[in-house]
């Protein structure tokens, strides 16, 4: 069972509705075709699902993208938790009882499928650099090295399945203002209580747009810029 608070604070709702005000009359579709600056998907990028997202496998869901380019993307939902302990998933690798680490739900896609993420100033073997000091990996031995590394400064999480898009599919979701882009950050990955980063980040999304339009550009200028009608 996934372990998400739905519920927020009225505060914290007035200012997601806020942000998701702003975020529909500058996305929307219409952020390409105006002129308008946008966030380019990229490995190391974060998604965020829009508010107006009706997909069960990614409501309010934030993915870090492993991988992104003319074939497709690839990514990993980081914020829903499991109460699933990591050691019911795989009782053979030794240390991964010891602690209450969880298992995190990564996509809809072969979740049968264990991924590493891994936070540590040293490339470790066998996994993929993302960004910053954040890699991935696959490998059964890397997660039996970190497991049994207790005094170890690397932190890492487990995700069964991934969230995947053929050639072009994600690109048509952005255009349709199905997600949010933004910079990847490690603290956010690690983010010791996942289930409050959605609503954290739908709200930043919006003061990202307000940074990337200019301090110059005014509401009036927005509505003329996006070819809205006077009322």
């Amino acid at each position: 069972m996934i372990a998400r608070d739905l519920s927020e604070s009225s505060n914290v709702r007035i200012r997601i509705q806020t942000a998701v005000f702003l975020l529909c009359l500058l996305m929307g579709g219409l952020g390409a075709s105006s002129g308008l600056p946008y966030e380019k998907p990229a490995r190391g990028k974060f998604l965020i699902a829009g508010p107006e997202m009706r997909d069960p496998n990614f409501s309010e869901t934030v993915i870090l993208l492993l991988e992104y380019d003319e074939t497709g993307a690839l990514g990993l939902i980081i914020n829903w938790p499991t109460e699933m302990p990591a050691s019911d998933v795989l009782p053979d690798v030794e240390g991964l009882a010891a602690g209450a680490r969880r298992v995190f739900i990564g996509g809809p896609v072969r979740r049968q499928k264990i991924t590493l993420l891994v936070q540590t100033d040293e490339a470790p073997e066998d996994a993929r650099h993302i960004f910053e000091n954040i890699y991935f990996s696959g490998s059964g031995d890397l997660l039996a090295r970190l497991a049994s590394e207790k005094d170890s400064d690397q932190r890492f999480r487990l995700y069964l399945g991934c969230a995947g898009w053929g050639a072009g599919q994600l690109d048509a979701e952005l255009a349709r203002g199905g997600w949010r882009v933004l910079p990847g950050e490690a603290p956010i990955v690690f983010d010791p209580s996942p289930e409050g980063v959605w609503p954290e980040l739908v709200e930043r999304s919006a003061a990202h747009w307000t940074d990337l339009l200019g301090p110059d550009l005014d509401s009036a200028d927005i509505v003329t810029r996006l070819g809205i009608p006077s009322p």
